[in-house]
C-alpha cells in the first residue's frame, strides 16, 4: 500500500455520515488524520512534474501574455464586455431613450443595508433597513464605467488560495465589501478548488448579466420611443451575438472535461497541503513569494477553523482522481525521465543537474550560476524577467553584477539554450524566451 492508497483508506474511514448533525462533525479527528495521514502523501505527490503541472495549469495557461485556446478566449470576452458597454452607453445618452428608461424603470423599495451572522452551518440576517433604491441609475453608471475603460482584467493570479476580496466607498464614504466572491455567500465558488477559474466566471457573469439587463430594458425602451436608431442597435446586437456566444464557450472550455477536473482536484490537494502540511514545501507554484506567503495563512487558517463535510468530501475525491492523473504511470516514479524525453530545460534542484535537448549538460552548475540558471527557469514560466534584487536580495554592490553572472553562466550553458536567453525591457534583467511547458523543476 502506497503514501496514496493509505490517504485515501484513512480518510475514508473517518468521514462521517451525510445525515450527521454539524455539532456532532468529527472536526478534530478529520484534521489529524489530514495532518498526519493525507499530508505525508501530498508531499510526495506535490514534488512530482505532472501533478505540479495540473496545480500550476491556471498560471500557465489563464494569465496575461499566454498564447493558448484560453487565454484568448478570455481576452475576446472582455473586449466583448468593453464594447458592448460603449455601444450601451452611446444608445443610453439619447434623449428619448434615457427618459423611457426612467419612466419603464422606477426606483423600488429593498433592502438597503443589514447586519449578517455567518457561522460554518448557516447565514443569518439579524437586522434589515429597507429604503428606495433605484436600480437603473446603478446600472447605467456601472456600464458608463465600464464604456470608459479599454482594459478589462479578470483573471487574477492571487485567487489561487482564496478569493481576492473586493471593495468599494458608498454615498457616505463608507467601505463596502462585495458579496458576489465570499465563499460562504456563493456556492459557485466551493469551499476550496480552482478558484482562479471559479472567480474569473463569476466577475465576468457579474458584468456579462449587468451588460445583459441594461441591453433588454434600452432595447425595450428604445422601441417605445418610435425612432429606430438603426446603426446604434444594430451594432449593439452584432457585439451582444459574439459576447453571448464567448460566455457560453469560456463556460463550457474552463468547467467540464476530464482535464478540468483534475486540474480541480491538483489544486484542491495544493490547498490542503498548503493548510495542514507541517512545512509545506511549494515553492514550484507559480506565484511571488509574498502572495504565496499570504495565501498559505489565508487558507490555513480558513481550513482549520470551517473543516466541513462538503470540504473532506472533496477531499476525499481529489484524492480519488489522482489514479487519473497518473492512469498510464504504472511506476509512478518516472516524471523526471518522462520530462528529459520531451527535450525542453528539465532542473533537479537536489543534484543541482540540468538536462538540455534530452542530454544532461556537463557537470555540476553550482554556487551563483545555478541560482541564476534556476531563476531563469522559474521566471521563465510566468513569463517574467529576472531581476538584480531576484539575484542579488542584499544588493549587488556593482552595475556589472549581473551582466558578469550572465557571462559566467552563459559560458556553462549549450548555444541554443543560451540563445534563447535575452536582455528584459528594464536596465540589469534577463528572461529565458522558452514555452513554459518546456520547462520542468525537480
Amino acid at each position: 500500500m502506497d503514501s496514496l492508497q493509505l490517504a485515501e483508506r484513512r480518510l475514508d474511514s473517518n468521514l462521517p455520515r451525510a445525515d450527521k448533525p454539524s455539532y456532532e462533525y468529527p472536526r478534530a479527528k478529520l484534521q489529524a488524520c489530514i495532518r498526519n495521514d493525507v499530508c505525508p502523501a501530498l508531499e510526495e505527490y506535490s514534488q512530482r512534474l505532472r501533478f505540479q503541472e495540473y496545480a500550476n495549469w491556471p498560471f500557465i495557461t489563464l494569465m496575461s501574455g499566454a498564447d493558448t485556446p484560453e487565454r484568448r478566449l478570455i481576452e475576446s470576452l472582455e473586449q466583448g464586455i468593453l464594447r458592448c458597454a460603449k455601444s450601451l452607453s452611446q444608445l443610453t445618452e439619447k434623449k428619448l431613450v434615457r427618459k423611457k428608461l426612467e419612466e419603464q424603470n422606477p426606483p423600488r423599495l429593498t433592502v438597503m443595508e443589514g447586519t449578517i451572522e455567518i457561522t460554518a452551518e448557516d447565514t443569518t440576517y439579524l437586522d434589515k433597513k429597507n429604503g428606495n433604491f433605484n436600480e437603473l441609475e446603478m446600472i447605467l453608471s456601472q456600464v458608463d464605467h465600464l464604456a470608459q475603460n479599454t482594459d478589462l482584467s479578470l483573471v487574477n493570479s492571487s485567487d489561487y488560495f482564496d478569493p481576492v476580496q473586493e471593495f468599494s466607498e458608498d454615498a457616505d464614504g463608507k467601505r463596502v465589501q462585495h458579496g458576489g466572491l465570499i465563499i460562504a455567500f456563493n456556492h459557485e465558488l466551493d469551499p476550496v478548488g480552482n478558484f482562479i477559474v471559479r472567480c474569473f466566471l463569476e466577475r465576468a457573469r457579474q458584468w456579462y448579466e449587468i451588460v445583459s439587463k441594461l441591453r433588454a430594458i434600452t432595447i425595450k425602451a428604445t422601441r417605445a420611443t418610435g425612432r429606430p436608431y438603426r446603426q446604434l442597435v444594430d451594432q449593439l446586437e452584432n457585439e451582444w451575438k459574439k459576447l453571448e456566444t464567448d460566455w457560453l464557450e469560456c463556460k463550457h472550455l474552463l468547467k467540464s472535461g476530464k482535464q478540468n477536473r483534475l486540474i480541480n482536484s491538483a489544486v484542491i490537494l495544493t490547498q490542503v497541503y498548503a493548510a495542514f502540511g507541517l512545512k509545506p514545501q511549494l515553492d514550484w507554484l507559480l506565484l511571488p513569494e509574498t502572495d504565496l506567503n499570504y495565501g498559505i495563512e489565508s487558507i490555513k487558517s480558513r481550513l482549520n477553523a470551517l473543516l466541513d463535510q462538503e470540504t473532506t468530501d472533496r477531499i476525499a475525491h481529489a484524492l480519488g482522481d489522482m489514479k487519473d492523473l497518473y492512469e498510464n504511470d504504472e511506476q509512478h516514479n518516472d516524471d523526471i525521465e518522462e520530462a528529459i524525453v520531451t527535450g525542453g530545460l528539465v532542473l533537479i534542484k537536489k543534484s543541482r543537474e540540468a538536462y538540455w535537448e534530452n542530454r544532461k549538460i556537463s557537470g555540476p552548475i553550482k554556487g551563483r550560476k545555478w541560482e541564476f540558471l534556476h531563476l531563469l527557469a522559474k521566471k521563465a514560466k510566468r513569463r517574467n524577467c529576472v531581476t538584480e534584487n531576484d539575484l542579488f536580495p542584499l544588493g549587488s554592490g556593482s552595475l556589472s553584477a549581473m551582466a558578469t553572472s550572465w557571462s559566467r553562466l552563459n559560458e556553462r550553458l549549450p548555444e541554443s539554450l543560451w540563445k534563447l536567453v535575452e536582455k528584459g525591457a528594464e536596465p540589469r534583467t534577463y528572461i529565458l524566451r522558452l514555452d513554459p511547458t518546456q520547462i520542468h523543476i525537480f
